[in-house]
C-alpha cells in the first residue's frame, strides 16, 4: 500500500507541475507579450522623432520639439514661446510634421468636396425647382388655352 500511495503522489505533483507550466505560458501571451510590443513601439516612436514634430508629454503639455539631446536623453519643447526641458521618457506622443502637414490638407481638401458636393445639391435642387415650376406655368397655360377655346365655343354658340 505505501507503494501505491507514494505513485499515486508523484502523478499529483507532476500534474500541479504541468499546471503551473501552463499558467506561466498563458501569462506571457496574454500580458508580457503584449508589454514588449508596445514598449517596441514607443520605442520606435521616441527614435524617429524629430526637430518640429508635435508632441505631448506624460502631464498633458502640447508644443513643439525644438531640439532632441539622444546622448544626455532630454528633449526641448517649445510650449507657444516657451521652451521647456524634459526626459526623453516623458514623450506620451509624437505627431511627425510631414503627418501634421498631410491631416491639414485632406481635412481642407475634404471641406472643399463637401462645400462642392453642397452646391451640386443646391444646383440640383434649383434645376428641380426650375422644372416644376415650368410644369406648373405649362399646365396654367394649357388651362387658359383651354378656358379660351370654351370661351370661343360658348361666344359661338351664343351668336347662333
Amino acid at each position: 500500500m505505501l507503494t501505491l500511495g507514494a505513485g499515486a503522489g508523484a502523478g499529483g505533483s507532476m500534474g500541479l507541475l504541468i499546471f503551473v507550466v501552463i499558467m506561466f505560458v498563458g501569462m506571457y501571451f496574454i500580458s508580457i507579450r503584449p508589454q514588449k510590443k508596445q514598449q517596441q513601439k514607443r520605442q520606435e516612436m521616441l527614435k524617429e522623432m524629430s526637430k518640429g514634430d508635435k508632441v505631448v508629454t506624460l502631464g498633458g503639455i502640447k508644443g513643439v520639439v525644438a531640439s532632441i539631446d539622444r546622448e544626455n536623453k532630454e528633449v526641448v519643447v517649445d510650449c507657444d514661446g516657451i521652451y521647456l526641458t524634459f526626459d526623453l521618457n516623458f514623450i506620451r506622443r509624437t505627431t511627425p510634421v510631414a503627418a501634421a502637414a498631410t491631416d491639414t490638407k485632406s481635412a481642407d481638401d475634404k471641406t472643399a468636396e463637401d462645400k462642392n458636393e453642397a452646391a451640386k445639391s443646391e444646383d440640383a435642387q434649383e434645376d428641380v425647382k426650375a422644372e416644376t415650376t415650368d410644369d406648373v406655368k405649362s399646365d396654367e397655360k394649357t388651362e387658359a388655352v383651354e378656358e379660351t377655346k370654351t370661351t370661343d365655343a360658348d361666344t359661338k354658340e351664343e351668336t347662333k
